[in-house]
């Protein structure tokens, strides 16, 4: 049982609301008393009947998320099905456990190490634990089951739950689709960036009023702006706004780019000012490395990138779950201690139809493609309808168009804002205008003796360290089935380790054919696949 549920119930009281009657199978059922009714949490005939009942409307694998407890009965039959890889139970009040436990023996449910109970908790701790224990790739997919009696109860709080539900599954899909794509990439190209992570030494001291620079099209329009702010302050560009900046006389002060793709070497191509530092993920392409001696790289949410900075060098975390580059480069300002940030070019749309700033690497891109039946207007149109389900907004005679994605985005920025606790304005623009907290009271965030931002001292050499990681990979118990069991009875150790490969799993699962992979396959092909990768980089470190 969880230690930390067991001291939870042995600090509360009983509910004395609760009655136990008997079914007409002879099995308690617990019922509460509300708004002077007796309402029972199980069937009065056969509550095990009744769960066999839930069972047969649910999968018989993947991952389960209970609505209420009530005395468990609706949970048993999943117990017994191998192929559920793990349940979430989410209850509303430790006093109603109690009083349960005090006469119905549930110590099946509690003792499954697939269990997982949370009483009464906030939506951001039911994201968090589904964040963390539902993974999609060996999951499979996730259902929730609701105890109706309980959840009727207490409807206000249950929907509250199930509203965080729906958040975290819409999160968890947008990162299982972006794992798909780069999962595999991720890891290439940390692997390659070894050598240049170990030798680098840039560091960045504090910095209270930040400028930052996305590509949208408003960022033409902000260029004055910028210019007579940047005396006064420390201006981040993203990595694609920053041909638009220097094509118009502005030198940032620093450029961040978090992007695995190769593609993002075209917003280099006119040039790179050397003596700015520039700050790259981990996973970042090799090549961008050659742009300058000033490099700063940083550890994501990677599980990878995670665990080097662990176990090789300690680097900068950055949070690129926003899923953009202007997302990571508030989160950069936030590590540097900012007290006021300032947002320019950010539009998370297509102000007039139009995708980014002139100036950016879309205009060279597509210039070379255009000719006299599709000119460059027509190929910005085609990357406009490449978007599914954009949407058209049109305010007098402005038009502007979203997506899901940009709307996520958005949504993602303003959350990250409002946790920072730090003073952001957006400059006036074409975009759409971010839901920001006015009010923010800043205090003075600089220590006498500020900490600078900085990669740490290396704890081995690099070959040394994937030497002794690809052992530790090669040690790892084959997986077994039920596959949930195996996990949840790993070592936290051979859990991290599996944990740095997942994201290349997810990429995996969908390049084979028809996706009919186990996770017990799966799992044995990422971990051969990752071995492979790692011997290439230690035969031929240059490549």
């Amino acid at each position: 049982m969880d230690p930390r549920l067991a001291a939870r119930l042995s600090r509360a009281d009983s509910d004395e609301n609760i009655r136990f009657i008997p079914s007409k199978s002879g099995v308690t059922v617990p019922a509460q008393i509300h708004e002077g009714k007796l309402t029972p949490m199980h069937s009065r005939f056969d509550p095990l009947k009744e769960g066999q009942r839930y069972l047969s409307s649910c999968p018989t694998s993947g991952y389960v998320v209970f609505l209420g407890l009530g005395a468990g009965y609706h949970i048993l039959p999943f117990l017994q099905e191998p192929g559920i890889f793990h349940m979430l139970v989410l209850e509303r009040s430790s006093a109603f456990m109690k009083a349960v436990l005090e006469r119905v023996d549930m110590r099946q449910i509690l003792m499954d190490p697939r269990v997982k109970i949370l009483i009464d908790p906030s939506p951001e701790e039911i994201k968090s634990c589904l964040l963390s224990h539902y993974l999609p790739p060996l999951a499979g997919n996730l259902a929730t089951v609701s105890l109706q009696n309980r959840v009727g109860i207490e409807k206000s709080r249950f929907q509250q739950a199930a509203s965080a539900i729906g958040e975290v599954i819409s999160q968890i899909a947008d990162d299982y689709t972006v794992q798909s794509r780069f999962g595999k990439k991720w890891i290439i190209n940390t692997l390659a960036n070894l050598p240049k992570s170990s030798q680098a030494t840039q560091t960045l001291s504090p910095k209270r009023k930040v400028l930052i620079t996305g590509a949208g099209p408003s960022l033409e329009d902000q260029m004055q702006d910028i210019r007579s702010r940047q005396a006064d302050g420390y201006l981040i560009a993203s990595d694609t706004s920053l041909p638009t900046l220097l094509a118009n006389g502005i030198k940032p002060d620093l450029v961040v780019s978090i992007d695995c793709q190769q593609i993002s070497y075209h917003h280099f191509l006119s040039g790179y000012p050397e003596d700015v530092p520039l700050v790259l993920d981990l996973a970042s392409p090799p090549i961008l490395t050659t742009l300058t001696d000033r490099l700063i790289f940083f550890s994501s949410g990677h599980p990878f990138s995670q665990y080097i900075s662990t176990h090789f060098r300690h680097f900068p975390r950055i949070d690129t779950s926003g899923g953009n580059v202007s997302h990571a480069a508030v989160s950069l300002a936030g590590v540097l201690g900012a007290e006021q940030i300032t947002l320019f070019g950010i539009d998370f749309s297509f102000p007039g139809g139009k995708s980014y700033a002139r100036g950016t690497y879309f205009y060279p891109y597509f210039r070379c493609q255009e000719n006299r039946l599709e000119p460059m207007e027509t190929h910005n149109y085609s990357f406009l309808l490449l978007n599914r389900n954009i949407v058209k907004e049109k305010k007098g005679r402005n038009i502007r168009y979203t997506t899901k994605p940009m709307i996520s985005y958005k949504s993602r920025l303003e959350e990250a804002i409002r946790s920072l606790g730090i003073r952001v304005e957006q400059a006036p623009g074409r975009g759409v205008v971010l839901d920001i907290p006015s009010d923010v009271s800043v205090e003075p965030r600089h220590p006498a003796f500020p900490t600078m931002l900085s990669q740490g001292a290396r704890m081995t050499d690099w070959r040394e360290f994937l030497s002794q990681y690809r052992e530790e990979l090669q040690a790892l118990a084959s997986p077994q089935e039920p596959l949930g069991r195996f996990w949840n009875e790993l070592s936290t150790e051979a859990k991290v380790l599996w944990m740095t490969m997942l994201p290349a799993a997810t990429a995996i699962k969908e390049e084979s054919p028809e996706r009919t992979l186990t996770a017990v396959q799966l799992l044995e092909k990422t971990k051969a696949w990752t071995l492979r990768a790692m011997e290439r980089r230690i035969a031929c470190p240059s490549r």
